[in-house]
Formats: structure tokens, C-alpha cells, sequence
């Protein structure tokens, strides 16, 4: 004989959301131990005497309540869960007749919070189930008990908790739908295939799931808003939703206090804006708001998905908080000794940052930066408001400093690899149908020498070198360095090589000292640093080196901050 079952629960009672395929397999259910931990976690003081109270006046009913007794006309036809989990108890006690909605019954002091004395510690449990999404509703039910128990309100708001009430059973029969969407992971109940959640989930329809739980559809657009200012409002770290809708469940899931409290109430908004653009898409709702322009803050700009074209990319959110991956400024050097003491010279300054500048190294001045120029440099155009061009990215210049050799021998030399760079530029902005200033251009590129001498020869004096190389020839015990004509002979050498404009490797060879730049360099940097300190201490700026890492400096506070793109005069979007 078929076991008698239960007519279908009426829609708004949390016992009809059990007739949704796979509820409460994406959300949480939780036993009353395990709502105060998750309501700690979340910045709020809430003891199991106090649930009871709050349950007592009708402030905040659990979910449900497993009963001991079954009742044979109470029998839900459920799909069994194995799993040993809250879950399972909860299906298992609907298939037994055992489950009651706590919205249908008064409270009974038959069932107490607490484990009575004379109860077994392993084969008891108050039978109460908790709702996550009943979380929200802590704050405001906390303090309405307070004025309760003050005296200063006779009980509790009732359309109120009603409201709250439908938004939560709205909310879990959502999830199965949405939830994994939003947190980026899906949950499988055992022994549950994985296909048929996953076809469940797609298949179901937003109207039927709030139907289930008594919600109408055209409250999702102002229950949405509602979470989403409250969380703007709330949230110490509002100011990091841009960047924090780009983080993944396993990382702000370990958020604690307001701000993991704010970060599900923006979960829960966008499972109800989901819905509402599903039934807009079928007609049955209005679109939502459509932001683009707007130059007011809306609710919606707060969406972990936003759907407005202004959105900050993650780039971008991470540059306006100082926090980009992408430098200020490429430096692009060729040669041993400027790779050693460039770096040093900007840590000097205060640029020890990898979002300040990058140095990129190369074999020699025959550098062809145009692949650099063409995808490290090129603005990433976004939407154009106006007469600017909002950038996806933060901007990032490029300064080339080279030996005045090969391509970059003259000034003429230099003048023409800088125009070809921003031609490059240039181009590749209008293949994202914009254009970009001659004004910019000049800002994202600048080609430089040391002078008209190679590096080590550019930036010290002789008095300098010789007792560098001297050191170096000395510790590799290569000749008389402490004899007058060792010395004179070094700088003849010197001097031809800067005649002749050589590298310092050819006097180095004369004197039969070791060509090692690298050496060289670590003798060299206390020289460079002090004759920096005192240039700077006069603001007298001679060295070629120093004048560069201040331009590179100047560079940096100017891409600083900037997030848009001037449309250039008499710019056509049709070419």
C-alpha cells in the first residue's frame, strides 16, 4: 500500500521549497550551533538563549523544525539524501512526516534550545534549522527584541518579518539556479550525479522557483537594491567592492565581521537581479535599468557582475587602489653596469615598487622595442564618455636610455626611433576604433643617450675611474697599479676612448685590467650614490643617469591616476 503523502505544501511555507529539485544543495542549512558560529563570523553576538527569545516573540523563526513525532498525513514525496548532512536529516524528516514550518505553529516549551539535563548528549538535538540567508536579518531583529523587552515596543514588525521571511525562502529557492554562478563552484548532494544538478539547475524556471516561495517577481529589482545599499552603507571596505567582485568565493569567503556580512548581501542581490534579467528576457518583467552614462551612483553599480559598460575592468580597480600589476613606467637599458645601478639609483628615489617601473634589460642598442611599444605601452581603450575615452588599464610610458650608437647614435637617430614607437602606438589605438594626442604620445614615449659617451664614460670623470679600475685590476692581481705610469697609461686610454667614443671595455683591455662591467659596477655604485646625493642636495642635476631616474620619477606621478583618454581634436569614428 502506498504510504499517505501530504497535499503539496501552499506556496510561502518553507516546506514547499523542498518540492524544488536539489534545494538547499548550493546553500546552506544549519543547525543552531552552527548559525551562532556563522553569525560570529559575520560580527555578530548571538547566543542560543537568545535565538530561543527571538524565536518566542515571533522575531526570527528557524527554517524548520524536525519533530520526533511523525505524522503519517504530513509525508512529502522527496528525493533521499544520503549524505549525512543537515540536508539529509531535513529531507528525511519530510519523507517521515516529521518536518514542520515553524511560520504555522506557535513556540512550545516542549521545545527547548537547550539539551535538558537528563537528556543522552550523543542522541540529541533541539531539531531547529537555520537558513544562511537568515543571517541578514540579525542586525535589525537583535535590536527590535531589545525594544521589546525595554518596553518600548509592544512586539515584533509584522509585515515586516513577514517580508524578511519571503526574501529568504525566495533567496534559497534561487540558489539551486544561481548560486553557482555567482561563487564560482557547485556542490553535489552524495550519490547525486553530477549531469542532473547541473541540468536541474539550468533548466528551472525563475517564475515557478518564486512562486514556491510565495515572492512576487516584481519585488526583485527593490529587494536587490535594498541589500546592495545596505551593504554600501554598512561596508568599512566599500571602497574595494570594485575589486572585490573580482575575487574569488575561496578568497573573500575568509573575510570576517561587516565585511563578509556586506559580501553576501551583494551575493544575495545579484541571485534576485539574475532572476529579474531571465524574466525580463521572457518578457514577463521590465529591464532593469540600463546605467551606461549615468553620473549618479545607483544601487546596481555595486552588482558583483555589473552590467554597465563604465564597470571598473580588474586592471583598472586594481590602479585605483595602487595596486597594478602593470608598472608606471618600462625602463628599457641594454648594458651590465646600467642594469646594476639603475635599479639601485630608483630604490634610492623612492621607486622600489614593481607597479613604478619595471627595468627591462637587453643584449645590445640594436633593440627593436616595437613589440614592447605595439603591447606593453598601447592604452587599452574602453568606452568613450564625452570627449574621453575611459582606459580598461592603467597607462604605462616607456623610457628608452641607450649607448648613442646604432639606432640611437644621434640625436636625429633618437628623434626618429621615438616617432616610430608612437607610430606603432598610434595604430594599434585605432584598431580600437580611437585615436590618441600627439600630447599623449610624447608622454608614453621617450628615447634618450647618456651624452655622447657610453654609459660608465658618460657618467663618471676619469678621477673617478681610475681608482675604480684600479681596485678591480687589483683584486684580480693584474699589473702595477700603484706605479705613476700604470695610472698615466690609464688615462691615456681614457681619454682615447672618449675621442674615439668607445666602451669602456677598450681601455680596460689596454691597461690589462678584467673587462668585468659587473665588478666595475659594485665598485662604481658608492660613487654614483654620493655624487647623486650631492647633486640632488643642490639641485645641480649633471649626471646622465640621475637625470633620467628623475624622469622616469616625473613620469610616474604623471600616468598616476589617469583612467581616461582625451578624444584628439577633429577625432571621426569613421575614419
Amino acid at each position: 500500500m502506498e504510504p499517505q503523502l501530504a497535499e503539496p505544501p501552499r506556496p510561502g511555507s518553507s516546506l514547499a521549497l523542498l518540492g524544488i529539485p536539489f534545494a538547499f544543495s548550493q546553500d546552506d542549512l544549519l543547525t543552531t550551533e552552527k548559525f551562532i558560529a556563522q553569525a560570529k563570523d559575520r560580527g555578530y553576538d548571538v547566543s542560543i538563549d537568545l535565538l530561543q527569545r527571538l524565536h518566542e516573540h515571533r522575531l526570527l523563526l528557524p527554517l524548520y523544525r524536525v519533530s520526533d513525532t511523525p505524522v503519517a498525513g504530513r509525508r512529502m514525496r522527496v528525493e533521499a539524501d544520503d549524505g549525512g548532512s543537515i540536508r539529509s536529516w531535513v529531507v528525511l524528516a519530510a519523507a517521515e512526516g516529521r518536518l514542520r514550518d515553524p511560520a504555522d505553529e506557535g513556540y512550545s516549551v516542549a521545545w527547548p534550545y537547550r539539551r535538558p539535563s537528563d537528556a543522552p548528549p550523543d542522541r540529541w538535538w533541539n531539531g531547529f534549522v537555520y537558513s544562511s540567508w537568515q543571517l541578514f536579518d540579525l542586525e535589525h531583529v537583535v535590536d527590535e527584541y531589545r525594544a521589546i523587552a525595554a518596553g518600548w515596543r509592544a512586539g515584533p514588525h509584522g509585515p515586516r518579518t513577514a517580508r524578511d521571511r519571503r526574501l529568504t525562502l525566495a533567496l534559497a529557492a534561487l540558489a539551486p539556479r544561481y548560486l553557482p554562478a555567482v561563487l564560482g563552484r557547485f556542490r553535489f548532494p552524495s550519490g547525486i550525479d553530477e549531469d542532473r544538478i547541473r541540468l536541474a539547475g539550468a533548466d528551472a524556471d525563475p517564475q515557478e522557483l518564486l512562486s514556491s516561495a510565495g515572492f512576487a517577481a516584481t519585488d526583485l529589482q527593490g529587494a536587490a537594491d535594498v541589500l546592495l545599499l545596505s551593504a554600501q552603507s554598512d561596508d568599512p571596505m566599500r571602497r574595494w567592492v570594485k575589486l572585490l567582485r573580482y575575487a574569488s568565493y575561496a578568497g573573500w569567503s575568509k573575510m570576517r565581521g561587516e565585511p563578509l556580512d556586506c559580501m553576501w548581501r551583494r551575493v544575495a542581490a545579484e541571485l534576485l537581479l539574475r532572476a529579474h534579467e531571465d524574466l525580463a528576457g521572457k518578457g514577463v518583467l521590465e529591464p532593469l535599468p540600463d546605467l551606461t552614462g549615468s553620473t549618479w551612483h545607483a544601487p546596481q553599480h555595486d552588482r558583483l557582475t555589473p552590467q554597465y559598460p563604465e564597470a571598473e575592468t580588474l586592471e583598472r580597480a586594481l590602479a585605483e587602489l595602487g595596486l597594478s600589476p602593470h608598472p608606471r613606467v618600462i625602463l628599457l637599458l641594454e648594458g651590465k653596469t646600467e642594469q646594476r645601478h639603475v635599479p639601485r639609483l630608483m630604490a634610492e628615489l623612492g621607486l622600489n615598487q614593481p607597479q613604478q617601473v619595471r627595468i627591462q634589460a637587453c643584449r645590445s642598442s640594436k633593440v627593436n622595442a616595437h613589440l614592447i611599444a605595439r603591447y606593453g605601452i598601447t592604452p587599452r581603450i574602453g568606452r568613450r564618455i564625452g570627449d574621453r575615452w575611459l582606459l580598461d588599464a592603467s597607462p604605462t610610458a616607456l623610457v628608452v636610455a641607450m649607448d648613442p650608437e646604432n639606432h640611437f647614435a644621434t640625436a636625429a637617430h633618437r628623434a626618429e626611433q621615438r616617432r616610430n614607437l608612437q607610430r606603432a602606438i598610434r595604430e594599434e589605438v585605432q584598431y580600437q576604433d580611437a585615436d590618441i594626442s600627439q600630447e599623449d604620445l610624447d608622454t608614453l614615449v621617450s628615447v634618450h643617450a647618456w651624452g655622447d659617451h657610453k654609459y660608465e664614460l658618460a657618467n663618471f670623470t676619469d678621477d673617478e675611474l681610475v681608482p675604480a679600475i684600479a681596485q678591480l685590476a687589483l683584486s684580480r692581481g693584474a699589473g702595477d697599479t700603484t706605479s705613476p705610469a700604470w695610472e698615466k697609461s690609464l688615462r691615456e686610454y681614457l681619454q682615447d676612448a672618449r675621442r674615439l667614443h668607445l666602451d669602456i671595455d677598450a681601455p680596460l683591455g689596454r691597461i690589462k685590467a678584467p673587462k668585468d662591467k659587473v665588478a666595475l659596477a659594485d665598485i662604481l655604485w658608492p660613487v654614483l650614490r654620493a655624487k647623486s646625493e650631492r647633486e640632488l642636495a643642490t639641485n645641480t642635476v649633471t649626471t646622465p643617469v640621475l637625470k633620467i631616474a628623475l624622469e622616469v620619477r616625473r613620469l610616474i606621478a604623471k600616468v598616476s591616476g589617469v583612467f581616461a583618454l582625451e578624444v584628439p581634436a577633429g577625432f571621426n569614428a569613421d575614419g
